[in-house]
């Protein structure tokens, strides 16, 4: 591993994620899934979903699409994140508020799943405070952190 700490690493992912998400959302007010992947050289590749049938497929399915690219590739690189646009709802159900959402994880640290909340206020984006929880590991599943 580098000197580098593995915190700093998604630190940058997640840095990196919202603001390729929030540039979306000012241009379009929307964003389809993408993911971002710290190669083992250090560089963070940005990876968009297959243009083919785009159209038809709803944001689960790009997401794990997303997914199952990441997981073949999964020995170049040392983290990765997934974001999409989510609704987040309360405990009965009920949606309320707009989120960019970023599933990180880390070849040599625990999952988290991040939620930055978002409104327009006119034309201007508006970003609440992150919120995180522990997540799950997909990419690097069956792989334990160091």
């Amino acid at each position: 591993m580098s000197d580098r700490d593995a915190r700093e690493e998604l630190n940058d992912l997640l840095n990196g994620a919202v603001e390729v998400a929030a540039e979306m959302l000012e241009q379009e007010g929307e964003f389809e899934p993408f993911a971002l992947a710290l190669r083992k050289d250090g560089e963070i590749m940005h990876l968009s979903p297959d243009e083919e049938g785009e159209d038809e497929r709803e944001p689960e399915q790009v997401v794990e699409s997303l997914r199952k690219t990441l997981r073949e590739s999964r020995e170049d690189y040392r983290a990765v994140a997934v974001v999409a646009d989510v609704t987040l709802e309360d405990e009965n159900d009920q949606a309320m508020t707009a989120a960019i959402q970023v599933a990180m994880e880390h070849a040599a640290e625990e999952p988290v799943n991040c939620y930055v909340p978002y409104e327009f206020k006119g034309e201007a984006l508006e970003l609440a405070e992150l919120v995180g929880e522990p997540g799950e590991r997909v990419v690097f599943a069956g792989d334990r952190p160091n």
